[in-house]
């Protein structure tokens, strides 16, 4: 090991005049300095020499914490880094005889959290690479790059290099010059590859964010140097913020925010939550029921930033769901304001007067989700037997002497309706129980001996099955007393509750307080008991949806994009975009500039394109793995390289008798896979290349079909790769050749089934069109909303489309999509053709005569589920 290494330097680089965040090297992070931390975590590395280099200025403070980790301090200018670099180099050199400096690790000082087992690999790296001038791994977290540079060309850059942002950055001196130094950047492996993840200390909010990891990490005693997988998992706790906003306003009820306490609860420990309380004089109900929740996760003021914002308002105008959106992507819970559509997820728990009639409202108004079974019900419930489930939905009459009645008319009882109406009841000869918060100490002597009253009952959802009949409004406890196995009366504070009661299907008295004879009526006519909720319902757990959704994530179009707000997230403007599906785990949306069809949000989690994608997964969906599916997706690559070569002919040779662009077959197939397209364009003669994220591909390619191929997050790309190949005139031994990736070279850049996986096609495409030759193809596959599934049924189109599609293709849009970038459509062809599913009043029978029939009509209406499209790069003046 120490053979291997030899002649290798850690450098960290450390100044105390941070711009914005002052003196943040020693600033305390769980109990130790956060240059202390840095420090120690490199010293995991098998390096020979530990270096800190830092400025004059600094060096007093920073040398004590340097010399107790054993490393060397070297100073230099504070704002030529380059040169701190240099100097420690040759301070090295000078003093160190024969054991010079080859090998240079650079490390800021400003990330605590560092990759010690991606820098210990870049290391390994670097010599199987042969010693490049510079290496690092590409997308790990924003701040853990660990550069390795070749400490001769290193001082080479500090005495050529007159560049300010060179001698800042130091990599830049190197890699800026790529056509000189020999430079190489390769994807990081899939376990370390989070490029959307921050762990660097640059503000002050990164700070607190930092001491949140640091206290995450300890209370799950996590021992350093912290693994990767324990830093995302802390990172992920810290960024993944809820914030809930319950109505606390008076006349609402308390339900709202019991709800959300009692939903935080159940998350802690699991998801960071805050919850928004504005009103400084909120009503006393909402004072007792907040000190069942810690006092630091209330907060006066929304956060500027959330992993998900949760309402619970009752009523949201379009106004205060701007400022909420601002904040995060947003929820809404039994939401009833015009606010509504402008929602990322709508969950309705509680049925609306909108409930029945889902198909007729707008598709923006839908709920994602419907479910009463998301109210906490009542463990303890009534035994039913038979004969008590045959009356379901059926009108019961109750005898008075016989049946106990609970009246409660919510916690905050606003409309003092509650012992008004126990009152009646009890004239009627009920053994009434009332609830009501604001009883004074007259009401209970008024009441003695004729009803049994609490201004509170604790735990009253595990008690209701105590009581025969409940006497409530509209809202939770009704459909908890369901559960209970309690019949249920509603009275009606105003006619909105008194719609929603008769639509959820309860017998409901009018608006007021009800009368002996109102009430005597309503008995007489038999209680109705809706079927919504029974006894044996099984409850869903609303903790564990919120807990889903704040792993969600929000996208604008991934074409036009939007301005950005700021944070993490898509801000759109007025008018960008339209809903067009909600389902329970997405919400779809069209983009009113292009016309693209996009998840503007998404339940699930990323995707990984690891091995099991290709196996697992892949079989799951088309029962096979995609090695054993390899020949027929071959076979389909030759049918479309017959395509693709008909098009070059007649693009590069038939219209003109010498083409100034022509430089070869040369094409690159983005998302390679296992490579049984690249493998169809050798086949063809074209000189073909592979690229894909997931390192198990590639290897495959590379090593079993003897293809070249390269890791990559396209659309960004190394300027070359090195490949291997095993030398055709010995026979024995390999030789190594490095393969350029350059602009304007390619003849065809392909896509099979991969452009849907995109985030952000403006890139994408940019960079497609900047590798193809003027004229050359640029060809690929993806679903299509134009097929027969997307036309005639297209909620199911929208729902069925796996969660890694982030763009939904249309035949319609296309030509006007791709024109924006250059490229002019020469052939578009339909596949995925399904007779099955069109829309028929007969059944179809498996290739016999109306399937043949049907199969054809597809094809010739061009109403297959897929297509792929054939396009070509238009040249400008500037490409002469």
């Amino acid at each position: 090991m120490i053979g291997l290494y030899e002649g290798s330097a850690v450098i960290v680089q450390a100044r105390l005049n941070s711009k914005r965040l002052f003196r943040k090297a020693l600033l305390d992070l769980g109990g130790k300095p956060i240059l202390y931390r840095v420090l120690n975590a490199m010293r995991e590395l098998p390096a020979e020499h530990f270096i800190l280099a830092c400025d004059v200025n600094s060096k007093k403070e920073f040398k004590p914490i340097a010399d107790i980790l054993g490393y060397t301090c070297v100073e230099g200018p504070e704002d030529d880094v380059l040169k701190r670099f240099c100097n420690a180099i040759e301070f090295i050199n000078s003093s160190a005889g024969n054991k010079k400096i080859k090998m240079v690790v650079r490390v800021t000082a400003d990330n605590p959290f560092l990759f010690v087992q991606a820098a210990s690999s870049s290391m390994r790296r670097y010599y199987e690479l042969g010693e490049p001038d510079y290496f690092t791994y590409t997308g790990l977290p924003v701040g853990s790059g660990i550069e390795i540079l070749k400490a001769d060309t290193l001082l080479q850059r500090g005495k050529l290099s007159a560049d300010s942002y060179e001698r800042e950055h130091v990599g830049p001196s190197i890699y800026r010059h790529s056509d000189i130094y020999r430079c190489v950047r390769e994807a990081a492996p899939s376990n370390w590859y989070f490029p959307n993840v921050h762990t660097t200390i640059d503000t002050a909010d990164d700070y607190e964010k930092a001491k949140q990891m640091i206290k995450y990490l300890k209370l799950h005693k996590k021992e350093e140097p912290f693994l990767p997988n324990d830093i995302i998992n802390a990172a992920d706790f810290v960024n993944r913020l809820v914030v809930f906003c319950p109505s606390v306003i008076a006349g609402r009820g308390s339900g709202h925010l019991r709800r959300v306490c009692d939903i935080m609860t159940s998350l802690s420990g699991k998801v960071r939550c805050l919850v928004y309380i504005p009103e400084k004089d909120a009503p006393n109900f909402s004072k007792q029921i907040l000190s069942t929740i810690p006092y630091d996760i209330i907060t006066r003021e929304i956060p500027e930033h959330a992993a998900l914002v949760v309402l619970d308002r009752f009523r949201t105008s379009s106004e205060e769901m701007t400022k909420f959106r601002q904040c995060g992507p947003v929820t809404v819970i039994d939401e009833g304001g015009s606010g509504r559509s402008m929602a990322d997820f709508i969950l309705d728990i509680l049925p609306s007067l909108n409930t029945g009639n889902q198909n007729e409202c707008d598709v923006e108004k839908r709920a994602n989700i419907f479910s009463p079974a998301f109210i906490p019900l009542p463990l303890k419930r009534k035994k039913i037997t038979v004969k008590d489930f045959s009356l379901i939905g059926k009108r019961i009459h109750l005898n008075p002497q016989k049946t106990k009645v609970l009246v409660v008319c919510g916690g905050e009882n606003s409309y003092r309706m509650a012992l008004p109406s126990a009152k009646v009841l009890a004239s009627l000869n009920f053994d009434v129980t009332a609830v009501d918060i604001n009883l004074t100490f007259e009401d209970i002597k008024k009441c003695e001996g004729k009803i049994k009253t609490h201004s509170q009952i604790e735990n009253l959802r595990e008690r209701l099955y105590e009581w025969d009949l409940v006497v409530t409004h509209y809202g939770f406890t009704a459909f908890e007393a369901l559960a209970a196995g309690c019949y249920v009366l509603l009275v009606s504070p105003t006619e909105y509750h008194y719609k929603l009661g008769l639509s959820a299907g309860f017998t409901t008295m009018p608006p007021g307080i009800p009368s002996a004879s109102g009430f005597a009526s309503a008995f007489s006519r038999g209680i109705k008991t809706p079927s919504i909720i029974t006894p044996e319902s099984k409850p869903k757990f609303l903790p564990q949806l919120i807990e889903n959704l704040s792993y969600g994530r929000k996208y604008c179009c991934p074409i036009c994009g939007e301005e950005e707000s700021g944070n993490d997230f898509p801000k759109e403007t007025t008018n960008s975009y339209e809903i067009t599906a909600r389902t329970p785990d997405r919400t779809v949306a069209r983009c009113n500039k292009c016309g693209m069809y996009y998840l503007s949000f998404i339940i699930s989690k990323p995707k990984k394109y690891t091995k099991s994608y290709f196996f697992d997964e892949y079989k799951a969906q088309y029962g096979k793995t995609y090695l054993e599916d390899f020949e027929s997706i071959r076979r389909q690559g030759l049918r479309r390289m017959e395509i693709i070569d008909k098009l070059y002919i007649d693009i590069f040779y038939k219209k003109r008798t010498y083409n100034i662009f022509d430089n070869g077959k040369k094409l690159l197939d983005i998302g390679c896979a296992y490579g049984p397209f690249i493998s169809a364009a050798k086949y063809s003669l074209w000189q073909a290349v592979g690229t894909d994220i997931s390192e198990a591909a590639v290897e495959y390619v590379k090593n079993t079909l003897k293809l070249p191929a390269f890791v990559s997050a396209f659309p960004a790309l190394p300027s070359s790769f090195e490949f291997f190949y095993k030398k055709r005139i010995t026979g024995s031994g390999y030789d190594r050749i490095s393969v350029p990736i350059e602009n304007g070279t390619f003849a065809a850049v392909t896509m099979w089934f991969v452009i849907e996986h995109f985030q952000d096609l403006d890139s994408v495409l940019k960079r497609v069109n900047s590798l193809l030759m003027p004229g050359g193809i640029f060809a690929f596959s993806t679903p299509n909303l134009s097929g027969v599934t997307g036309k005639f049924s297209p909620e199911k189109f929208f729902a069925q489309s796996p969660t890694d599609h982030y763009s939904i293709w249309d035949s319609v849009t296309v030509k006007s999509q791709l024109e924006r970038y250059g490229f002019k459509i020469l052939k578009t062809v339909s596949i995925g053709h399904h007779p099955e599913r069109f829309k028929l009043f007969f059944p179809l029978k498996k290739n016999g005569i109306l399937w043949r029939i049907v199969s054809s009509i597809s094809k010739i209406f061009k109403l297959g589920d897929s297509m792929e499209i054939y396009a070509m790069k238009q040249g400008t003046l500037e490409d002469l």
